[in-house]
């Protein structure tokens, strides 16, 4: 057993490749004998590439504007020596389906993942929500910006510079709005 989420996350990390996730379920099957729910921890022990799980969470922060959480989410994933520029694959993704939808008008997940099915994109259905979600969260020109952001985020991180996680921050920064001050007198 995998929780669908999980199972989304997995179809990502490997590209939508079939035989390789079939291959990978396998072993997971042989690993919990069909007798437990597979974790987060399990599939980061059994799966090289889902260790990226990390990143998911940093684009689903992104994509709900949550700034606080993506910046504590980039330190971790700084600290772990995850590769950066990975999740701006992950990011730049997600901000063009997000804009797919946008353009197009659709309105829930299904109108999202039929869109994507008649473009010939193979989504999962979390991925079709997340997209969807995104788009109701930013404006088209966010959006745009967004993509201009992402484009220049991943140039600046093939160059030369002093720290791969300010280039990151500074990103997180542009696409989130400041976290509400507690109210005081």
């Amino acid at each position: 057993r995998i929780p669908d989420a999980l199972l989304a996350e997995l179809a990502e990390a490997l590209g939508h490749d079939m035989a390789r996730i079939a291959n990978e379920i396998s072993k997971l099957a042989l690993y919990s004998g069909g007798q437990k729910e597979i974790t987060r921890d399990d599939l980061a022990v059994l799966v090289p590439e889902a260790r990226t799980s990390g990143l998911f969470e940093l684009t689903n922060a992104l994509a709900a504007r949550d700034r606080t959480r993506a910046l504590e989410i980039l330190d971790t994933l700084t600290r772990m020596g995850v590769y950066l520029p990975l999740q701006i694959n992950f990011l730049a993704g997600l901000f063009r389906y997000a804009l797919a939808v946008k353009e197009s008008g659709a309105r829930s997940a299904g109108e999202v993942s039929r869109l994507f099915q008649k473009l010939g994109l193979p989504v999962w259905p979390a991925r079709s929500q997340q997209a969807l979600e995104t788009a109701n969260r930013f404006s088209r020109r966010q959006l745009e910006k967004a993509m201009v952001l992402l484009f220049e985020t991943d140039r600046d991180l093939r160059r030369e510079r002093p720290d791969d996680q300010i280039v990151m921050e500074r990103l997180v920064w542009a696409l989130t709005p400041p976290a509400p001050r507690p109210s005081g007198r």
